[in-house]
């Protein structure tokens, strides 16, 4: 084999490999906040097309900051507008470091970020198919929350 041929094989496998390593979110989208500074009226909006009404879903929150983040918790509104004007709002507090100092999440020993994925609702069904609208904010008493530096959602099929 030649070595276009094996660059060719390697590509196709890795792009197989990375399709498959998230085969279980149904959706995911991630914003990254512009210098990890978040400001208290910036909403981050994602828009997530439903076609299935049968299927169950668990929803998560992701959450990347940084290590100099000064908080140990981060509070968030979530608000959810199904397509025919149904609305639900919840606040969550998800723990980014625990008592002792120490982040949670995935990060490597050099990394200056911690990533989390927490789960925000479970057995979730959409009662119509559209696009749903979720609004997600923090609710830090801080006008300009430093160091988050990405607020994501993923769906995923319950069974997974």
């Amino acid at each position: 084999m030649g070595a276009r041929k094996i660059a060719v094989f390697n590509f196709i496998l890795l792009l197989f490999a990375v399709s498959c390593s998230d085969s279980e979110n149904v959706w995911q989208q991630s914003v990254t906040i512009p210098k990890s500074v978040w400001d208290k009226d910036s909403v981050l909006k994602f828009n997530i097309p439903v076609i299935d009404t049968v299927s169950t879903y668990t929803f998560y929150v992701n959450i990347r900051n940084r290590l100099d983040y000064d908080y140990q918790n981060l509070y968030l509104f979530i608000r959810t507008e199904a397509p025919n004007g149904g609305v639900t709002v919840d606040t969550l507090n998800y723990t980014l470091a625990y008592s002792s100092g120490e982040w949670t999440g995935k990060g490597g020993i050099f990394s200056k970020y911690r990533e989390n994925t927490f789960m925000y609702r479970n057995y979730v069904m959409f009662p119509v198919t559209g696009i749903y609208t979720v609004s997600l904010r923090h609710g830090m008493r801080d006008n300009s929350l430093q160091g988050i530096a990405s607020a994501g959602l993923i769906l995923r099929n319950f069974n997974n």
